[in-house]
């Protein structure tokens, strides 16, 4: 499953995305991943969550970051979901590349299982029309 939360910047996505990584935690008995750009929500999510600062790495286009999360799914086997917040390289995606790069998620969950949640900096009245089944 990949589930898009979208809207413009400051209409509160990351503590939806925050919000519903910890309420996870009791729904799913697999690991929750957390990926985000930086450092600075680490202290609202559970401890319990596996957190990864993607801005430690040169992710500079969507295949990169496909690849990324393969290993993040490679190295923990039990990743149940995968939130990702904060992400340049989604929300500055041409269309093509971003319909591509949710097929390829859509296989990594019939494969193994694991559910994204991503945010998208975007006005939800302007969302392409692939995207409108995701969010």
């Amino acid at each position: 499953m990949v589930k898009f939360i979208v809207g413009e910047k400051g209409t509160g996505k990351t503590k939806i995305m925050i919000d519903m990584a910890n309420a996870a935690l009791k729904e799913t008995n697999g690991h929750i991943v957390y990926v985000d750009r930086d450092n600075n929500h680490v202290y609202e999510l559970d401890r319990s969550l596996r957190f990864v600062n993607a801005g430690e790495f040169r992710i500079e286009n969507l295949k990169a970051f496909y690849g990324f999360l393969c290993g993040i799914i490679s190295q923990n086997f039990d990743a149940e979901k995968i939130f990702i917040d904060g992400q340049r390289v989604i929300s500055a995606a041409e269309d093509a590349c971003l319909n591509e790069f949710i097929k390829d998620l859509d296989r990594l969950y019939n494969v193994f299982g694991v559910s994204f949640i991503i945010s998208l900096s975007k006005d939800k009245d302007k969302v392409p029309e692939f995207l409108k089944n995701y969010v």
